[in-house]
This record gives structure tokens, sequence and C-alpha cells, in this order.
């Protein structure tokens, strides 16, 4: 009976509930970190409907685990119990709303930090501090200057969105108003000696054009030509640089007939003397030549070599312009009367070949090497125009024939009605 007794007992107690071993337990959980939104600096500022909580949900140091007290120093956990004078304790670094003296530095301390920036984004550049400093603006700055712009005039405060946002403030469609919102004020600039037209000159240009009405955000705007942080007006000396990294053909001719006939160009002539540099309108072939529109009677004055090469260059660019636009015409008639001109068509791209390279070729200043491109597509040109009229001579020739051929048809069934009429009677 005890065995029993002994047994039961502990069936009983192996069925009761208990806790489960000590090794099997889970350990505690870490406490979660707090969220940038869910600091004391965030809530408290919430409540106050403070400007800084409703742009920065979009922000992108906030998206990426950043908070106030990140920039603006202070202690926000111990203002957690509704202490703003715990929280602003410049024990801990507060430094409240940071000068523009300051600002430079502050954002450096994070975006010059290679090491720190590189666990947010391997590919992010770290020398935008160092490039600031060697610009107008930088220098200015640096000399105690407040009044020219630092980080927060183009990013924004609490609201900086990345580059590539299409709502970000230096996204390309949007930088130029970024710019403008200085060098479009007529006291600060006035302060500085500067004018104030850029930017409703560089909106005519056909840069603009691109940019704003073909939706092409690889077209230039202030930043490509000037930089972003080390933003600085080209000299005079490096504008064919500037315009060649993305006019790249233009630019090597130019440098190629300095190397080649050992001249000199940087005094006289660059790219601005003949297309401006914020207004630049789209090239015409009238800016070729000695007409009235020409922009090389600026420079040239009868008589002199780079006169008649310019009449030279004008008067053929013209010629093979009018003879491309005739045989592209009587081309085109041609084949619409059903005649076939299709290789005589293709042949004819030689001649708008020649009509562009001979256009670029105007920024190499070699009167040889332009007329001999320039003679190749007039042959063309007037081969096409030969094409098109044999194309109609023959159309003639087979009118002709059709004509004739309906006449002996027409005979013979006359005949052939009379004569049975005829045999009838």
């Amino acid at each position: 009976m005890r065995a029993i007794v002994l047994f039961l007992a502990a069936v009983c107690l192996a069925l009761l509930p208990g806790r489960a071993p000590l090794a099997a337990e889970e350990p505690p959980a870490t406490p979660r970190a707090m969220l940038p939104a869910e600091t004391s600096c965030f809530q408290c500022h919430s409540q106050l409907d403070d400007e800084m909580t409703r742009h920065a949900s979009e922000d992108i140091h906030l998206k990426q685990g950043l908070s106030c007290h990140d920039c603006h120093g202070g202690n926000p956990a111990a203002g957690a119990d509704g202490d703003p004078e715990a929280a602003h304790d410049r024990a801990r670094g507060w430094i409240g709303k940071p000068t523009r003296l300051q600002i430079p530095d502050l954002c450096g301390k994070c975006h010059a930090d290679a090491a720190f920036m590189k666990t947010f984004d391997p590919k992010i550049r770290v020398d935008q501090l160092t490039e600031y400093r060697t610009s107008e603006h930088g220098r200015r700055n640096a000399a105690g200057d407040a009044r020219t712009a630092v980080c927060v005039d183009c990013h924004g405060v609490h609201g900086i969105m990345k580059v590539s946002d299409p709502r970000s403030t230096v996204y390309p469609s949007k930088l130029a108003d970024t710019c403008a919102r200085c060098h479009t004020d007529e006291a600060l600039m006035g302060s500085f000696g500067m004018p104030v037209g850029q930017v409703p000159q560089y909106r005519t240009s056909v840069h603009a054009h691109a940019l704003y009405e073909k939706g092409d955000i690889s077209a230039p705007t202030c930043n490509d030509c000037h930089g972003s942080h080390g933003a600085a007006p080209p000299g005079v000396a490096a504008v064919a640089n500037v315009c060649g990294s993305c006019h790249s053909r233009e630019a090597s001719l130019f440098r190629e007939v300095e190397a080649r006939k050992g001249l000199d160009l940087e005094p006289c002539i660059q790219c601005l003397i003949c297309h401006g540099n914020h207004a630049v309108l789209p090239p015409t072939q009238d800016m070729i030549g000695v007409g009235e529109h020409s922009t090389c009677t600026g420079c040239h004055v009868q008589g002199e070599a780079g006169y008649t090469a310019a009449s030279r260059m004008g008067d053929d660019l013209s010629r093979l312009r009018a003879r491309l636009e005739e045989a592209h015409g009587i081309l085109e008639r041609a084949e619409r009367a059903g005649m076939e001109v299709g290789p005589d068509r293709f042949a004819l791209q030689k001649a708008s070949d020649s009509l562009v390279e001979a256009r670029v070729l105007v920024h190499g200043f070699d009167l040889e090497r332009f007329v001999k491109v320039s003679t190749e597509g007039i042959t063309a040109a007037d081969d096409g125009v030969t094409a098109g009229q044999r194309a109609f001579a023959e159309l003639r020739y087979r009118r002709n024939g059709l004509a004739l051929s309906l006449v002996l048809i027409g005979a013979v069934i006359f005949s052939l009605v009379m004569t049975i009429r005829r045999m009838e009677r």
C-alpha cells in the first residue's frame, strides 16, 4: 500500500501546473531603443504645433534614426518628465539654434566623417565641407560673413530630403529656384556688388527648355557649371573645359587647333563669346558667316583672314542646307508619286551627316578641314537632287508611254467596233 500511495502522489505532482526549468526560460527582452519621433524634443514640439515637427516627418535624418539632439545637443531623456530646462542642458552639449557661422562645421561633424557616413551609405561623399570652404560662400563664411549661403539655405532645415528626391530643393528641376532665393535678391546681391539677372536669363536658355519643358534632368542647371558645395564662377580660361564636360567634341576641336597651330585662344575666344553664358540660346546657322546675325563679325573685320574664312564657312553651310532641303523635297515628291527612291533617300543621309559635321567643325577654326566635309556634303546633296530629277524624268516617260498605249488601245477598240458594225450590216 505504501508503494502504491507514493506512486499516485508522484503522478499527481507531475500533473500539477508549475514553473518550467530555469534553463528553459526566455531571456528578458532588451529595452527597445527610443525612435527619433518618440524623444521628448519631438513630443514637446509636436504639442507646440512647431514648424519643425510639421516638416520633419519626411526628413532623411529622421528616417535614418537621428533626432533633434544629434544636431542641437541636450538631454532628451531628462526632458521626458516635461522639464524643458533639464532637456536643454548645456552640460550635455545643448547649443539651441546654431548661428549661420556655426552651421557648416555642425553639418560637417557628421558629413565629413567618412567612417560615420559609411554606416548609412558607403557611396556617399564626405568632402562637402572641404569643397564648401573653397567656394566664395565658404571663404566669406569662414571670414565671419554670415550673409553668404550655408548648408540650410540650399538643403533646408528640418525637412531635408535626399538629393535624388524630386521634392528636394536641390533636385535638378528645383535647383535654379533655390539659387534664385539669394541671387535674385537685389538688396543682398547689391551688398556684394553682384548682378541679379542670372536666373531669369537662364530660364530663356536652351538648357532650361530641355530641363523644364522636355523633362531632361541631365540638362545643365546652376551647379553643373558653377559646382555645388565648391560653387564658384568659372574663369575665362576654364569656360571651354566647363562646357566641354557635356559638349566634348566641340571642346576637343577647340583644343586641337590650339595645339596644331600654336595658338592661345583663351584671351579672345571662348564658348560664351558666341553663345553667351546664362542665356544660352539654340545655335542657328546665321551665327556663322558675315551676315547681320553673325557672331564672327564681332571680332573679325573685312580684309582679315578670319573674316574670309567665316564668309566661306557661312556660304558653304547655306548652300549645303539649301541643296539638302531641295533634295529631300524632290525625293519625297517622287516617292509620293509612286517612284522607288528608297536607296537615293538613304544615300542622302551622307549629306545630312556632313551638315552636322560641318557645323561642329566650325569650332575647330580649320577652314581646310571644314571645306573638305562641306564639299562632300554638297556633292551628296547634288546627287540627291539629280536622283530626284531622274525619278521625275522616268515618271514622265512612264506617263507618256501609258498615254500612248491608251491611245493605241483606244484606236484598236474603235476599229474593232466599226468592223463589227459593218459585218452586222
